[in-house]
């Protein structure tokens, strides 16, 4: 089953986090992203700022929480730039209190037809009971949480479609993956480290496919 990444999102919780300052000439001139990124969306405001760029990056800032966001599928997650991205913004902006750091994978398969989409679920993970005769149809989600010692891994999977255009949309299976890590003393290093290590959660999300799903 083959997994198709979309979306590779690295979250930073703050306290009293300063969303103004995020704007292109801070994140150039601090050399927090590459110079030669192209601007493409810009809102700055004090409750929440955002920089897109057509690079498909984009970072958002909130009084709570940093997004960096990577949306090019052609390189995430493995070439994605936005871990030196997060990492060298928290490192300008140390003074920050940061308490959690979350990493994010969405990524879907395709499937050969709508039926197998809502079904698959059902299949593979159910067993068979009046619980699925109630209604006309039935569809289920399912949820996933494993803890690897400060780390708790979520994995979301539903059956859902993937609107290409007006006419088309492909049923897919989704899979949404949060790896959350909480930072008791504002540890700086500590959230570096994580971001760095991010492998380690992409190769756990992985195991989960092979393991959960066989034919993957």
């Amino acid at each position: 089953m083959k997994i198709n990444i979309t979306n590779f999102s690295i979250v930073v919780l703050a306290q009293s986090n300063n969303p103004s300052i995020l704007n292109p000439d801070f994140l150039k001139n601090n050399k927090i992203v590459d110079s030669s990124f192209t601007p493409k969306k810009v809102i700055c405001t004090p409750p929440i700022s955002e920089v897109t760029f057509s690079e498909a990056i984009s970072i958002i800032a909130e009084f709570e929480r940093i997004q960096f966001i990577d949306t090019n599928i052609q390189r995430i997650p493995d070439d994605s730039p936005i871990p030196e991205i997060a990492k060298k913004y928290i490192e300008v902006l140390r003074h920050v209190r940061y308490i959690a750091t979350g990493i994010n994978f969405t990524g879907h398969y395709l499937c050969p037809d709508k039926d197998f989409a809502e079904s698959f679920l059902l299949k593979r993970f159910i067993k068979e009971g009046e619980w699925l005769s109630i209604g006309d149809t039935v569809q289920a989600g399912l949820k996933f949480i494993y803890s690897f010692g400060e780390t708790k891994n979520t994995i979301s999977i539903d059956s859902a479609e993937l609107i290409k255009s007006e006419n088309e949309k492909n049923p897919i299976i989704l899979f949404n993956v949060n790896c959350h890590h909480d930072t008791k003393d504002n540890g700086i290093d500590k959230i570096k480290s994580f971001i760095s290590n991010w492998q380690i959660q992409f190769e756990r999300f992985n195991n989960f496919i092979e393991k959960i799903l066989p034919e993957a």
